[in-house]
């Protein structure tokens, strides 16, 4: 009897496991407001970043705090533009954006014009790649709220 109650117990949790299966995160867990509020803030991060990096490079001496302040920047600068770009696949392209939704393509294009100008950033130090990057991220914000992305009966 319990042998059966727990193999009940195990199929009917792997069922409802493979019915979920669709997201990589548990459905509900994430919005897609909070994403686009945590890819603004890693703009945000971006481009404070790369203004501390020209102005301690456009010092003249640099002490080995200046070193250590500028190799921190760096690294964050280029963590941020990574979670950007996985934010966009995993999340976006993953799970969000379906080829049967109207401007597919130009979804499809916004992101990658994103993961493109994520990538500048981490290249360089200049503010033309970040300022472009929120721009575009803000172009496909107002496209893909501006549609119904529920999808399977619910909402992330």
């Amino acid at each position: 009897m319990t042998k059966k109650l727990l193999l009940s117990l195990l199929l009917s949790l792997a069922a409802a496991v493979s019915a979920n299966a669709h997201c990589q995160v548990p459905c509900g867990i994430y919005g897609d407001e909070l994403k686009f509020g945590e890819l603004e803030q890693h703009v945000e991060t971006i481009t404070k970043a790369a203004t501390q990096i020209r102005e301690l490079s456009d010092k003249d001496e640099l002490t080995a705090q200046d070193h250590q302040q500028l190799v921190r920047w760096v690294n964050n600068k280029e963590s941020h533009a990574s979670k950007i770009i996985d934010e966009a696949a995993n999340y976006f392209l993953a799970q969000r954006i379906k080829p049967d939704q109207e401007h597919y393509k130009d979804k499809l294009e916004l992101l990658h014009h994103i993961i493109l100008y994520s990538m500048k950033s981490k290249q360089s130090s200049g503010a033309e790649a970040p300022e472009t990057l929120g721009k575009k991220i803000a172009a496909f914000k107002g496209l893909y709220l501006d549609h119904d992305h529920s999808h399977h009966g619910h909402k992330h």
